[in-house]
Order: structure tokens, then sequence, then C-alpha cells
């Protein structure tokens, strides 16, 4: 019976750590004092409850998906294979927590690329919109993903087990503070001390309004831990900081945004920014022309520059019937006479919608190196559709 327990351990660990570490932060910011905490409310509309029941439905559902991870490398012969050890006198004690850290760095590397990937609009709807359905997300959002982004997100555990040598401390200390930080970035509230905006831990480390600012605009702000490969890869938000100081400017009543506080001991972290910011500038600088898909229809347009000027030809549609009257038809130019005013904004060209056989003025504007938003006016009426690159 002794024996059988053991398989039950990862288990209760997390089902313990999912309803303690959400749980605590909800009672206290959305059920016992929500007026007292409603200056940092980052978006001001509430959730509704239904939204916190299926969140909390899907993440009792990867609870058991992580914990049967855990169970197939370290209760199998697969445990082998990896860098795992139990006795500490194996290294250093100092290796404890230097495990951890860079256990966090894998991690946050994993995720980031990991995270790009749903997003194709291939996996989009398939795997990693039912984590995005949680747009104002709460703390029991932290783990409400799909059954087969759970078993993604849960590969991580063997890819570190493989790469570093781990002992059980610290893999608990990972677990821990890794789910911690991932209760911190869906908390829906900013909780950053005002003096965390002058400190080079603004430049490196990620916030509640980061995070938030990617579930309420569905793309930008990858990374779970760090801002390093947003910034390396020129996906962060262009309205990430400006978010954030308006938030910061509600809660503390600043008058202008703080400047960082820099010392002679940060000169390599300042470098290393530097070498992400010009990065992300030279990865924004591909420009517009290229083919884009539109990530609601699938269709695919081919956009080009002919004399100063930036057209759009549809090159592909979302379904085999249209696509065969495109190839009857000969060329289809969906987009005309876009004129380039800033390296990432288009303005003041046209684009034709077939289905409502309407023409309606736009400004493109390319977000990162491979998300493209179109604006669209017609009359009143104003709408946004989102391309990404091929």
């Amino acid at each position: 019976m002794q024996d059988n327990f053991q398989y039950f351990i990862p288990i209760i660990l997390n089902i313990s750590r999912y309803f303690l570490f959400a749980g605590i932060p909800f009672l206290i910011f959305y059920i016992l004092f929500p007026d007292a905490f409603s200056k940092n409310k980052i978006q001001l509309k509430l959730a509704k409850r239904k939204d916190f029941i299926r969140e909390i439905l899907h993440s009792l559902q990867t609870t058991f998906v992580l914990a049967g991870v855990g169970l197939l490398i370290l209760q199998t012969p697969l445990k082998k294979y990896t860098q795992f050890y139990d006795k500490l006198s194996d290294y250093p004690l100092w290796w404890v927590p230097v495990s951890v850290l860079l256990a966090l760095l894998i991690h946050d590397t994993y995720f980031y690329w990991m995270h790009r990937a749903v997003h194709h609009p291939s996996l989009y709807k398939r795997v990693h919109l039912v984590h995005h359905k949680s747009v104002n997300p709460s703390p029991w959002a932290s783990y409400s993903f799909h059954f087969l982004e759970a078993v993604i997100e849960g590969m991580v555990a063997p890819l570190i087990l493989l790469l570093i040598p781990i002992h059980p401390i610290a893999l608990i200390l990972f677990a821990f503070s890794s789910f911690m930080i991932n209760v911190y970035g869906h908390l829906g509230f900013e909780i950053a001390p005002k003096w965390f905006r002058r400190s080079l831990l603004f430049e490196m480390l990620n916030t509640s309004t980061h995070h938030n600012l990617h579930h309420a605009k569905f793309h930008g702000n990858y990374g779970l831990y760090f801002r390093f490969w947003d910034r390396m890869m020129g996906t962060e938000h262009p309205d990430y900081v400006k978010e954030y100081d308006r938030i910061q400017k509600r809660r503390f009543k600043q008058t202008t945004p703080p400047t960082t506080s820099w010392t002679s001991g940060a000169i390599p972290v300042i470098l290393l920014i530097l070498a992400l910011s010009a990065l992300s500038a030279t990865s924004s600088q591909k420009g517009v022309e290229g083919k884009w898909k539109f990530l609601d229809n699938g269709a695919v347009i081919r956009i080009y520059e002919k004399e100063g000027l930036y057209y759009g030809q549809l090159i592909e549609t979302g379904n085999e019937e249209d696509n065969r009257k495109l190839q009857a038809n000969g060329q289809v130019i969906l987009m005309r006479n876009f004129k380039k005013e800033s390296p990432t904004k288009y303005c003041c060209g046209t684009i034709f919608a077939p289905k409502k056989n309407k023409t309606l003025s736009a400004t493109l504007v390319l977000e990162n190196a491979n998300t493209l938003r179109v604006n669209a006016k017609y009359g009143m009426l104003t709408g946004s559709k989102t391309l990404y690159r091929l």
C-alpha cells in the first residue's frame, strides 16, 4: 500500500499547488478585497463566473497530465537516462539554487518557442484557443490548457532532467516558483512595487501587465519569465511599457514615467539589453513585402511594392471552391495604394472585402517581423484583422 502511495504523490502535489497558489490570490484580489486593489486592475472589466469554472476544469486536467509526465519519467526505467540525483552530497549545496535558475532559463526558452508555435494558425484553433478564451485572465487560468497543450507544456520536465543534474529539492523549488510566477502573470492585477520600474529587473523580467497584454491582444509577449526572447525576436508588444506606466501612474499618481537608475556593476546587462534591442529593430525591418495569411479565414495574400506603393494580391482563399473561382478569374488585388509612412506603418490605402463587396480605407501596421495588423474603416465603422507571415 505504501509503495503504491508514491504514485499518488505527484497528483496530490500538483492539485495542492494549484488550489493553494491560485486560490489564495483569487480569494484576496477577487473575493475579499477587490475594492482595495481596484487601482491595480489591469483590465477594468471583470471576468464571469463561467470563465472561472472553465479555467478550473481545464487546469485540473492539466494537473493530471503534468503528474503523469512526472511519473513516467521518475517511476519508470526512463529515469536512468536523466540526471536526477537523490543524494545532496553528490553535488555542492550551491548547485541546488543554481540548478533552479538554470531550469527557469531552460523553461523560459522552451516556453517561448513552444508558445510561438501554438500561435501558428494551423495550431491556434486546435490547441491554444482554450487558453485564450481567458481574454481577461484570473489566477485560475494559469493551467487552463487544451489536453494536447498540457502534454506539450509538461515535456519541459524531461528536457530539464536530461540537460542538467537536479535534486528533488531543486525540482520542487522549480515547480513551485514556476507556478507562482505563472499565477502572477495571470493575476489580472499589477502588484509590482514602485521601485521595480527604475531597476534593471524591469528590463529583464516579465510582469503581470506583460502577459495580460498578450491575453488582451492575442499576439506578442510570448515569454514566460523573462523579456529576453521577446526583445531579441521583436515580438514584445510595442505598447507594453506605455501600458505598464499607465497602470503605475493610476496606482502611484506619477506625473512622468520613472527613469531607470543604473549602476556600474550593471554594464554587462546594459550591453545585453542594447544588443537585444538592436536585434529586435533588425527583425522588424523585414518590411511588409511577402506572403501573409489571415488568421480568421486562412486566405493568403502576397504584398509587393510597385512604383513606391504597396499592393496585396490574393493568391489563396480559405476553401477549395473559392480557390477554383480565383484561378478562373485571374489576378485579384485586395490591397491598393499603401504608402510607407514609417518602418512599421503603411498608410492611406484601400482594401476590398469580397464577401461584403465593399472597399474600405485602411492602414497596415507591422507589429513585429511576423505579425501584420490591418486597421480598416468604412464610414463610422472600424475594425482590424491580424495576418501572419508565411
